[in-house]
């Protein structure tokens, strides 16, 4: 067999984050779906294919009592995420590279673990693969241990098939594999194929290709293998490894939802089995794409477990994003009544809270927990709301991080995503906003830079423009480099401030390290 298992790997992954991953994320998950978490005191985490490692690295960086492991068979992945280890100097990260068959036979000396994460992975392997990666969880994972899968998912993906395939028949192999296979299925939009007229979705996909990183295409459509999974043949896979589905990782998706329409919501309460029921919600969001939770044995919480687990989870206001009574999520848009929405809004954009506290408001008496937890997960799924499980570790090893990723971002080499203590995990951050915070990391107070230190400022984000060859860019066009410096000050000097307590808010930068001054 080929050792990339039908995976493609002629191009190295892109380097994102995702905080679906997180344990700290994931336990809040688990408690409010009435799912009893794992404890974060010590804990073992694996990710099987870490991609870029970005994820990873973030994790170990804000999680200091987590053992961490990450296995990806890319010995470029492994190399790149081995260098920012070491340099960061995170002890508690093993980066391995080995193949799923290598681990799910027992030929790597492995803890058992509490937590073992999959991003996409799944939709992109061989059956034989998929099969190992069962046999690992089966071998490896705690009796109470969390298992986060993300997946292409059906319905949604139903049209993708057919142009994934084209896709697939277009590209030749080499370095311009993508380019010769977006040629050619643009060629046949061009040329009236019926298929683009009566699948809009396909269509759309082809018309969006320049307004994604290539390697991020490559990653998602040429490989071998590419499989959409109707959620109850997932199921079925992972109770072959005693795993139970636990619920959503996306708290858009949890269930009650409130997006269902009157009918809907009748039709499924009809539905006796939570599994179908489940899957027949995909039908009504159409959704493509799916974050689960499965665990080794589910533990309910009752009423009084659910308080217990309360005073763990913390709660606290996106300054970023303002009230609205109409609200869109990725499949619909909401109009909610402000009569306990905008009270919640309001108490959690006036101090951190645990969800404890947020119970036993006065705003909120007479309602069941189960009714504040579904206020909680709509407005946590718009981003109104951060939610994290746990106290906030020492920062020491996140700001380590985030100062080498800074540093990497001036040399033209930005990451997406920074670590956040305080959110127990990453946070994603623009090319520009990266280099503009590096110019400010090292100062004693950012803010009073911005006034004091302005051309130090500018010049050093001109520098790094320069060296890496990017444009600063304005409306979609190129500055040249005569009107860098300008542009630059102009967008300090409008947008320095924001950017400052932007990244405070995200935990970048310390708020007493500004307020004390």
């Amino acid at each position: 067999m080929n050792w990339t298992a039908g995976y493609n790997n002629s191009v190295a992954y892109t380097t994102d984050y995702y905080h679906e991953q997180s344990p700290t994320f994931l336990n809040a998950c688990l408690a409010m779906q009435r799912v009893s978490p794992p404890s974060l005191e010590k804990f073992t985490y694996c990710e099987l294919g870490f991609g870029q490692g970005l994820t990873s690295l973030i994790l170990a960086a804000t999680h200091p009592a987590g053992d961490f492991y990450a296995c990806d068979f890319n010995p470029l992945h492994v190399l790149a995420a081995s260098s920012i280890r070491n340099e960061a100097r995170l002890s508690n990260l093993t980066l391995l590279e080995n193949s799923f068959d290598d681990l799910a036979q027992g030929k790597v000396e492995l803890p058992l673990f509490d937590y073992i994460t999959m991003h996409g992975i799944v939709s992109w392997i061989s059956d034989e693969t998929r099969a190992q990666i069962m046999r690992f969880l089966t071998r490896y994972l705690k009796p109470g241990g969390v298992v986060q899968v993300s997946y292409n998912a059906m319905v949604g993906c139903a049209q993708v098939l057919p142009l994934q395939r084209l896709l697939m028949l277009g590209a030749d192999g080499g370095n311009a594999a993508w380019t010769q296979a977006s040629e050619f299925a643009r060629k046949m939009v061009n040329l009236d194929a019926l298929h683009f007229k009566r699948n809009p979705d396909s269509l759309g996909r082809v018309e969006g290709f320049d307004n994604h990183d290539e390697r991020y295409l490559v990653h998602e459509y040429l490989h071998e293998k590419w499989t959409p999974f109707y959620f109850t043949d997932i199921v079925r896979e992972m109770a072959g490894a005693k795993l139970s589905f636990a619920g959503s990782a996306r708290f858009a998706y949890m269930s009650p939802v409130g997006w269902l329409g009157e009918q809907q919501r009748e039709m499924l309460e009809t539905v006796t089995d939570p599994i179908e029921a489940e899957e027949l919600r995909d039908y009504f969001a159409n959704r493509r794409f799916r974050s689960d939770i499965f665990v080794r044995g589910k533990a309910p919480l009752s009423d009084l477990r659910l308080r217990e687990q309360a005073e763990h989870i913390h709660l606290w206001g996106n300054p970023a994003v303002p009230y609205k009574t109409a609200v869109a999520l990725e499949h619909a848009t909401l109009t909610r009544s402000d009569t306990f929405h905008k009270p919640l809004f309001d108490l959690l954009h006036g101090a951190d809270m645990t969800l404890a506290q947020v119970f036993d408001a006065p705003e909120f008496a007479g309602l069941t927990l189960d009714a504040i937890l579904k206020l909680l997960r709509l407005s946590i799924a718009v981003g109104e709301t951060f939610v994290r499980y746990g106290a906030v570790q020492p920062r020491t090893t996140a700001d380590r991080l985030n100062a080498l990723l800074l540093a990497k971002a001036e040399r033209g080499e930005a990451l997406g995503a920074l670590a956040s203590p305080r959110q127990g995990g990453g946070a994603g951050i623009s090319v520009l906003d990266q280099l503009m915070l590096a110019s400010l990391y090292a100062k004693a107070d950012p803010a009073k830079a911005l006034a004091g230190d302005i051309d130090e400022l500018i010049a050093r984000v001109s520098r790094s423009l320069a060296a890496t060859g990017l444009k600063l860019q304005v409306g979609n066009a190129d500055v040249s480099l005569e009107e860098t410096s300008t542009r630059l000050r102009h967008i300090f000097e409008d947008s320095g401030k924001a950017l400052v307590e932007h990244a405070i808010g995200l935990d970048f930068l310390v708020a007493q390290k500004i307020s004390g001054r």
